[in-house]
């Protein structure tokens, strides 16, 4: 009997942890935990639970190794962050990823004062509005609306192929919105960034990196929904010219830790290259893209100039 498809943005519970999902209970729950230590920083996992997602683990903590004779493992490949939204989606399904951070924003004629006063941890609180009202699974990125693009620019108008590209930019932009994703109900939905002062890059960073970990440790339901998670993050998220930083790094951070698809096989690199297709004419106007496409070694370069190719062609 076939494998049950699932429409675009419907949820796909049988992905996720769940206490019926092809192990015992009761073999969770009786289960011994399994220590494990990161970053100086214990955790202890029903080793059941753990087995069941991670053959690597699974090895580690019942094979021959010597983690398994002691009960205990030391992680060194991975922040404890990272482990900490292992955890937290091993028992609960969902993972909750950093903090929007909000850079306070200092006027011209306040600079001059700012060492006069030091300011208390509520200036560098994150900033946001009322949790949103989660919509049913079916709704993409949980109702939101897509951000949409300022047409300030005068920059190429008066190209004749520049609004050919501009239109190939809003299909690119267009697919990679509607690209298929496990859109799950219970995950805390991101939300569309409201300023150029809200800093994203751990926002993003929290998805890639858990993302890495679940790729290194074969964790493939793990790896799936960290992906969706970082597509959804993305897709609401309007690129202000004083936020490619955050774009920059969380490239730097894939390119340098990830290898190249193989197999047309979805990933981190092609998603952040489709993302890469139709932002570039914000993303090239800072140097340090420009930078890092030559210090990547190709792999970045190459990636930007086959969505070039792509959109002078469409």
């Amino acid at each position: 009997m076939g494998k049950k498809k699932h429409k675009k943005g419907e949820t796909n519970t049988s992905e996720f942890p769940s206490s019926s999902n092809s192990i015992e209970s009761g073999n969770v729950y009786t289960s011994p935990p399994f220590k494990f230590i990161v970053e100086g920083r214990t955790f202890y996992l029903h080793a059941a639970l753990v087995s069941h997602y991670s053959k690597p683990l699974d090895r580690m903590m019942n094979g021959e190794m010597s983690e398994a004779q002691k009960g205990c493992a030391t992680i060194k490949d991975v922040e404890e962050d990272t482990f900490g939204r292992f955890a937290e989606w091993l028992n609960k399904g969902y993972y909750t990823p950093k903090e929007v951070f909000t850079h306070p924003v200092v006027n011209d004629g306040e600079a001059e004062k700012s060492d006069e006063s030091v300011p208390s941890e509520d200036d560098f609180a994150p900033s946001h509005p009322e949790p949103p009202v989660l919509k049913p699974p079916h709704a993409p990125f949980g109702g939101w609306t897509m951000p949409q693009r300022s047409e300030g620019s005068t920059f190429g108008k008066k190209n004749a192929s520049w609004n050919s590209m501009m239109s190939s930019r809003s299909q690119l932009r267009e697919s990679f919105i509607n690209r298929e994703a496990i859109i799950q109900q219970q995950i805390p939905h991101p939300r569309p960034n409201q300023s150029p002062e809200e800093d994203h890059t751990n926002v993003f960073l929290s998805h890639a990196e858990l993302y890495v970990f679940a790729e290194k440790y074969d964790i493939q339901t793990l790896r799936t929904l960290a992906l969706a998670n970082l597509q959804t993050a993305l897709a609401i998220f309007t690129l202000h010219e004083e936020r490619t930083g955050d774009i920059i790094t969380l490239l730097r951070y894939a390119y340098a830790n990830t290898s190249d698809p193989s197999g047309g096989v979805e990933d981190l690199r092609t998603l952040l290259r489709d993302y890469v297709g139709y932002e570039m004419d914000i993303l090239m106007k800072d140097d340090e893209f420009r930078d890092l496409m030559i210090a990547d070694g190709g792999a970045l370069l190459g990636d930007f100039m086959t969505m070039v190719m792509k959109r002078i062609s469409d």
